[in-house]
């Protein structure tokens, strides 16, 4: 049957994120329009996430194995900040590496996370004792980290 996995991913995007990056989240945080991709201007990014059978519907998936076992995925526009905000937590079965697929494409165009290490995914294998985390140093002359 295989294990799931959890993601949970809190950014704002960039500024000059591209408009048909932030209509692909757009279309996978909204739950009622994930199902024909070909609403998406500018169509769909060239990345190897896309090509993997659960990227439209990732953010909507559960599990009852973990405390949390239902979904939750939100964008929006912030007014104050004058950006794109999301924030997703979900649990698949992640059969195609579709979260890490997903964290390699959108990583160009998260602006930041949370907290002093600006954090914007935690990744729990359902076996694993520790949780994978990815954030953003704010220094320019930083490399990313994943832990």
């Amino acid at each position: 049957m295989g294990m799931y996995t959890e993601i949970i991913f809190g950014c704002s995007l960039k500024k000059d994120t591209p408009l048909n990056v932030i209509n692909v989240m757009q279309f996978m945080t909204d739950p009622s329009d994930f199902k024909d991709e070909s609403k998406i201007t500018g169509g769909l990014p060239d990345h190897k996430f896309f090509n993997t059978p659960r990227w439209k519907w990732m953010f909507h998936c559960s599990s009852y194995y973990f405390g949390v076992n239902e979904s939750s995925s939100k964008m929006w526009y912030d007014d104050i900040s004058k950006d794109y905000r999301i924030s997703v937590r979900s649990n698949l079965k992640n059969y195609d590496d579709e979260i890490e697929l997903f964290l390699e494409w959108i990583h160009p165009y998260v602006n930041h996370g949370t907290g002093y290490n600006n954090l914007y995914a935690i990744v729990t294998y359902e076996e694993s004792e520790v949780p994978t985390l990815y954030y953003k140093p704010y220094a320019e002359d930083k490399e990313d980290e994943v832990v």
